[in-house]
């Protein structure tokens, strides 16, 4: 018996080979009819032959899809068979506007036949640093607008040669229909430049900047979504030079390129899991345990355990590591510190001339930058610290459907994203930055913009910002709203914390659960500056249960820079002011810029309490430990002090200090005693390493069990961990042990970032419901 069979497939089945996967197997069974891209709805097919046979057409479309296709919705419907087909083609795509969701893989990485192709001498493609295929290659940064069609991205600037538009136009060729392909007779080409923007004329322009690099020069490399700078892993002069152009990077680490995991093992270890990520289509940056000794130039990760290491996942870094004797490259984003990448060359000659000795540029414009997405693993589990290239524009799905609505956020202040939720999905941008200057608020805005075109939204019901009132992107929220006549929702940002952990773990809407949320930073309901907090909450409200004791800041944000500051504050509910100033002079005499003036300024202020802020943040308590320690002094980048008394307290031995456990006391978590115990065991030369531990667990065990407690008095079944102290393994792992062991359920992140990263997703979920309800 023929019939017919309609199926409808949306989610990513645009720009991933897919219809020349459906084509393919519906000539392999016999059948007539057509794939079509249906603009902002997915791909429709339409098939008719004998029933049995569109059976398993349909199965294969089901199971035996492309690597890369994720079906959000698989719509199947029969009818009688109707004649209408002599073959079976792939038609032209739709601009039709339908009202569905359907999205675009992220940019992907080379796949393995397009690197063959490049060591191919026989192929024309020997060497062409652009080679991609179906499969693979950039999509989400040079993609102008739905449909995911060659005409609708920046590759429209080159049109096809004769031998390119055979294979596009070849069902059975596996180019056909890839948007981005071309060789080296039609596509995009590099070219040198030195400082004064002189083009130099090379045969071989990969040998010849593998020799500049193992000269010492800086090289400015332009890639799929940015620019980055390129040098030496084993050059300590050019290293800090680097250092001393990008600006603010006095200490930060720079994460590095190899060719192979066979050359990453020459300087890092690789578990099964890290090996699973690190050659995975995304090829993100992936923090990994250093060799001991390490090999490398110290000045890549100064201090610290691990090292940020990822493979090339373009044909330009593969080819440029061809040449390349050591086993990495150093990899950085070519811009200056709070400033988006460049990437027009124009911007690049002029602006980073500054950062790199040489350039290497090319001619394919990138619709929307996108920084390279960095993960590393805590209890086990791959958390990212940024979601960037590799998972944008994918979206997360929501466990309910907001129905008509469609909602915004617009991040926080620091290492920000923007989000966009519509029906049940959350579509978080691609990293943006610290939105501390206006060319990083542009940014922000022209990927909402870019995003909100995607998803075809004509306007929006809610926008949520933070509670913050100073906030550049608050602006922003206030004009969107202005533009959408939407309501705006100032939003608190841990409660944001909260729901973008919630939405990660798919807990239902109508679900409360108890949320540890522990930061640097948050603006509190109450005016105050929080950090390490313990919530029970919904999608839409939250009581702040429990918390660390509140400690003084003594100079106000000077205090984040200069952690002995926070030591000062916190000891002297413990000691008099003459003993801290002997302790500052005589133990810790190097621990302040202005030394004894300095000093003198902080006893000052702490005696007439002027500039002193108070706060509950878990992040200037590690870092007052890490000074305390004599770790870190100074944090020269976001993070810095408490990174590295995680460093130190791996290397500690449990068991050997132990704090006394302070009285309970309305929910309130006593640090005061906790540093005052540590002070005294390193005065008695106790081993660091061992307070830095014991610090770790500490403040883990209070967690957990001020939250177990509660959980467990009032029959909730869920314990979650989020804020930027989530990314800390032993903090993090020993939360989860203690929370599994009371046979409650352990929450952590799986596809967004613990950190600042995933509070436009909370801020955007928080906003839709609000309405909603």
């Amino acid at each position: 018996m023929r019939s017919q069979v309609k199926v409808i497939c949306r989610g990513i089945v645009q720009g991933i080979g897919f219809r020349p996967f459906v084509y393919q197997t519906a000539m392999k069974l016999g059948l007539t009819g057509f794939v079509r891209n249906q603009g902002d709805a997915g791909v429709l097919i339409v098939a008719e032959g004998l029933k049995k046979v569109l059976l398993k057409f349909v199965d294969s479309l089901k199971y035996d899809k492309p690597y890369l296709a994720k079906y959000e919705d698989f719509q199947v419907t029969w009818s009688s068979f109707q004649d209408e087909f002599s073959i079976f083609e792939i038609q032209k795509s739709s601009k039709r506007k339908i009202g569905g969701v359907s999205y675009l893989p992220p940019d992907i990485s080379i796949c393995g036949k397009c690197l063959i192709d490049l060591e191919n001498q026989n192929d024309y493609r020997f060497k062409y640093a652009f080679t991609s295929c179906a499969i693979c290659g950039p999509r989400y940064t040079t993609i102008t607008k739905l449909p995911y069609d060659r005409p609708n991205t920046t590759m429209i600037d080159f049109p096809f040669c004769e031998s390119c538009s055979k294979e596009y136009n070849d069902p059975l060729d596996r180019r056909h229909h890839a948007q981005t392909t071309c060789c080296i007779r039609c596509g995009p080409t590099l070219s040198l430049y030195n400082k004064i923007g002189e083009k130099l004329e090379l045969q071989n322009i990969f040998k010849e900047i593998s020799k500049l690099i193992s000269e010492g020069n800086i090289i400015a490399i332009k890639g799929i979504g940015g620019t980055h700078l390129a040098c030496s892993v084993n050059n300590d002069e050019t290293i800090l030079k680097l250092r001393t152009r990008k600006g603010k990077r006095k200490y930060k680490p720079f994460a590095v390129i190899s060719s192979s995991v066979a050359d990453v093992k020459k300087y890092a270890k690789v578990n099964s899991s890290e090996k699973e990520i690190i050659t995975s289509y995304r090829k993100p940056i992936v923090l990994l345990e250093k060799n001991e000794p390490f090999p490398l130039s110290e000045w890549i990760a100064p201090k610290l355990f691990n090292v940020g290491v990822m493979l090339p996942y373009s044909g330009i870094h593969s080819l440029i590591l061809d040449e390349t004797k050591d086993p990495a490259l150093i990899l950085t984003s070519a811009n200056p510190s709070e400033v988006p990448m460049y990437i027009e060359n124009n911007e690049i000659l002029d602006n980073a001339g500054e950062l790199a000795d040489y350039f290497l540029l090319h001619n394919r414009r990138i619709f929307q930058r996108a920084d390279d997405s960095v993960l590393r693993f805590a209890n086990d589990n791959p958390i990212l610290i940024r979601r960037s290239r590799g998972w944008v524009p994918e979206p997360i799905n929501l466990p309910f459907d907001l129905g008509k609505f469609s909602s915004l956020g617009v991040g926080p202040l620091l290492t920000s994203t923007g989000a966009i939720a519509k029906t049940n999905r959350c579509f978080p941008t691609q990293f943006i930055g610290n939105v501390e200057t206006l060319e990083t608020l542009a940014f922000l805005e022209s990927a909402l913009n870019h995003m909100t075109s995607l998803l075809d939204i004509n306007s929006y019901d809610s926008i949520g910002s933070d509670l913050h009132p100073n906030f550049l992107s608050t602006g922003l929220a206030e004009k969107y709203k202005e533009e959408h006549d939407a309501q705006l929702f100032r939003i608190q940002h841990h409660h944001a914390h909260a729901a973008a952990l919630m939405i990660d773990n798919q807990v239902p809407k109508e679900e409360e659960i108890i949320s540890i949320i522990a930061d640097g930073v948050g603006y509190g309901s109450d005016g105050k500056i929080w950090g390490g907090e313990i919530f029970h909450n919904s999608y839409t409200e939250f009581k702040r249960i429990g918390h660390l004791e509140e400690q003084p800041m003594i100079g106000g944000d000077r205090a984040t820079y200069f952690p002995i500051r926070m030591v000062v504050g916190i000891l002297s509910k413990k000691i008099t002011e003459d003993e801290l100033s002997e302790l500052l002079m005589n133990v810790y005499p190097n621990s302040l810029p202005g030394r004894e003036n300095e000093i003198q300024v902080i006893l000052s202020q702490l005696d007439k309490g002027i500039n002193i802020f108070n706060s509950t943040s878990t992040g200037r308590i590690l870092a007052a430990s890490s000074a305390l320690l004599k770790a870190c002094y100074e944090r020269t980048y976001e993070g810095e002090p408490a990174i590295i008394l995680e460093a130190l307290a791996r290397k500690g031995r449990f068991g050997k200090i132990v704090f006394d456990l302070p009285e309970k006391n309305a929910g309130i978590i006593n640090t005061t005693s906790m540093l005052y115990q540590a002070y005294e065991y390193f005065i008695l030369g106790k081993q660091p390493a061992d307070i830095a531990l014991a610090i770790h667990h500490y403040l883990a065990n209070q967690f957990a069990d001020s939250a177990i407690d509660y959980a467990l008095s009032n029959s909730i079944k869920k314990i979650g961990f989020t804020g930027g102290v989530a990314y800390n393994d032993i903090i993090t792992r020993q939360i989860a042990k203690k929370v599994i062991s009371t046979n409650l359920e352990f929450l952590q992140h799986k596809s967004l970032p613990c950190g600042d990263g995933g509070i436009s997703s909370g801020q955007a979920i928080i906003a839709a419901m609000k309405i909603k309800d």
